[in-house]
């Protein structure tokens, strides 16, 4: 176990040093058909592999460069989600794979962070849960002021590991930016971990979330850790800000594109956008907020603030998404006395486009309305009415929580729109709302 482990801490410079890889197939199995042709060919691709800097995708008789698979797979992804969603493509896993090891024109790593880092790689498969961690130590965000941000240790258990990792990632980073990265299943994991600890090895059907400014400064010196019982238990500061009174379904990809009416009441949510106004928007047989105030704050949440990589935020980027939306509305068969004002406003927008906006931020989540200040979010799909909106310093985004005696189970992060920018400390400035220790387990 020492040399697993010691090897597994040199694994980076190993293979960054190395001239040529070779790999041990396995004995040669002459009871299988075309055995003989197949190590053939498995050999040849170990050549080409060690002659060439790209990765060589084979697949069948096809022998495919992955620089050129990645840019098919990044160009659709970021311009033809209908038809990707429409066909059930699956250009979403090269996508995944060349994340985690894309680099910019200086040779920078384009993930920002390790905990990035895990999540895309997640689309990879280990036979120890632990080397979801272990195994990407090579990456040049595993470490934090020259250091690793953990040291493998096979003594360990999984929960062990994803436990010791994220003490360690927001003790040195001073930063809740882990917490972005939880997305719990609707069964319980089976490793028993803390509600604030990624499972790594849990397949993650959501996208990180993504949005152009900050609920809050995401450093925060004054966090901590402490035990109740044998549950280790996050200690921060924020602001409760309202609680979850109404949850739309799940939005699930396939079901965005508009096609026809038979095929659109086959649909889990036929006609999504007039669901979600019966859902979240309508209290009591009358809406909670304007029609336009629906518009801005739904084209907002389900994007992540982003058309494509530009902010839409502010200024003319975002008349611009509200026109799209707009369309996207009218293309969904809503009907209602505003209309015409829909209309005008839909006729410079582009249904198709606010699809390709809304479809990675918006996956398997759910939209959700507060009770007190009507607002529209985006959370986890596993939310109930009840869980509470929060704003916590060190974390980019707010999250949703679940009241547990003096206690709060982590639900996930979510969009809620009117708190996205530092609103909740101007609030708690002007004694609207106050600030609290919050015991995440």
């Amino acid at each position: 176990m020492a040399e697993r482990q010691s090897q597994v801490r040199m694994m980076g410079a190993v293979y960054s040093k190395a001239t040529k890889v070779l790999c041990w197939l396995g004995p040669l199995d002459e009871r299988k058909e075309n055995a003989e042709s197949k190590a053939i060919s498995t050999i040849q691709f170990l050549r080409d592999f060690n002659r060439s800097p790209h990765f060589i995708w084979g697949k069948q008789e096809f022998w495919l460069d992955w620089t050129k698979i990645a840019t098919f797979c990044r160009f659709m992804d970021d311009n033809s989600a209908s038809v990707i969603n429409y066909f059930g493509m699956k250009s979403w896993v090269a996508n995944h794979i060349n994340h985690v090891w894309e680099t910019d024109s200086t040779g920078t790593a384009v993930c920002t962070s390790f905990v990035e880092v895990l999540h895309w790689a997640r689309i990879h498969h280990s036979t120890d849960p632990r080397d979801y961690i272990y195994a990407l130590l090579s990456h040049p965000r595993a470490k934090v002021d020259g250091s690793l941000l953990i040291d493998p240790n096979y003594a360990i258990t999984a929960a062990q590991t994803y436990t010791e990792f994220a003490l360690n990632m927001i003790d040195r980073t001073n930063s809740l930016q882990l917490l972005a990265f939880v997305d719990h299943p609707e069964e319980p994991s089976k490793l028993g971990l803390p509600t604030w600890v990624p499972d790594w090895h849990a397949l993650n059907p959501v996208a990180p979330l993504r949005y152009p400014t900050k609920a809050a400064a995401v450093i925060d010196t004054y966090i901590s850790f402490n035990k109740v019982g044998e549950v280790k238990v996050l200690k921060c500061r924020g602001c409760v800000i309202d609680t979850v009174q109404c949850i739309s379904e799940m939005i699930v990809p396939r079901d965005l594109t508009v096609t026809t009416l038979e095929k659109e009441m086959l649909k889990g949510i036929p006609f999504l956008i007039y669901h979600i106004w019966d859902t979240v928007v309508l209290r009591d047989g009358s809406p909670c907020i304007s029609l336009v105030g629906f518009v801005k704050s739904l084209s907002l949440v389900l994007s992540g603030g982003y058309p494509n990589v530009s902010d839409s935020t502010s200024g003319a980027t975002q008349e611009q998404q509200k026109f799209d939306f707009a369309a996207f509305v009218l293309d969904t068969g809503i009907s209602r006395k505003d209309r015409d004002l829909l209309e005008t406003m839909a006729a410079r927008g582009s249904a198709q486009q606010f699809i390709q906006d809304m479809t990675g931020t918006s996956m398997c989540r759910k939209v959700l309305g507060t009770a007190k200040g009507n607002h529209i979010g985006l959370g986890p799909r596993i939310m109930r009415e009840g869980d509470v909106c929060a704003v916590i310093i060190g974390a980019a985004y707010p999250m949703v929580l679940r009241r547990y005696a003096s206690l709060y189970p982590l639900v996930g992060p979510a969009l809620l729109y009117g708190f996205m920018n530092g609103e909740a400390e101007k609030l708690c400035q002007n004694r609207v709302i106050f600030e609290q220790v919050i015991e995440i387990v």
